[in-house]
């Protein structure tokens, strides 16, 4: 891809954008939910997709941008909290983990 600065044209390849970086997600989520501390998570480039990832428990979204890749993932991650609840007395060990997790880290707003 070549990308023109002023007078200048300059090529730009995938190996110039970064592949990945971590970062904290924290703050307010979807349906009256807050972190009560921020989550650390990878957030990753590829083709036309960036992908946002707990490593801890592997919950992951993405978007067309990094905004909406972490936006896609508070929504996701929030929603998991009811979902693993419902099914509490079923779950495996790391799913109770998971849960326990999830329960420590989202609070009411």
């Amino acid at each position: 891809m070549e990308q023109t600065e002023g007078q200048q044209t300059v090529a730009v390849t995938e190996s110039d954008a970064p592949s990945s970086h971590m970062m904290r997600v924290d703050g307010v989520l979807p349906g009256g939910k807050r972190l009560a501390h921020p989550v650390l998570v990878v957030v990753e480039y590829d083709d036309d997709e960036v992908v946002v990832t707990e490593p801890r428990f592997y919950m992951h979204a993405s978007g067309s941008t990094e905004a909406e890749a972490i936006e896609a993932f508070r929504r996701i991650f929030v929603g998991y909290l009811p979902f693993l609840e419902k099914q509490e007395e079923r779950l495996s060990a790391h799913l109770l983990e998971q849960l326990d997790y999830l329960r420590s880290t989202i609070v009411p707003a």
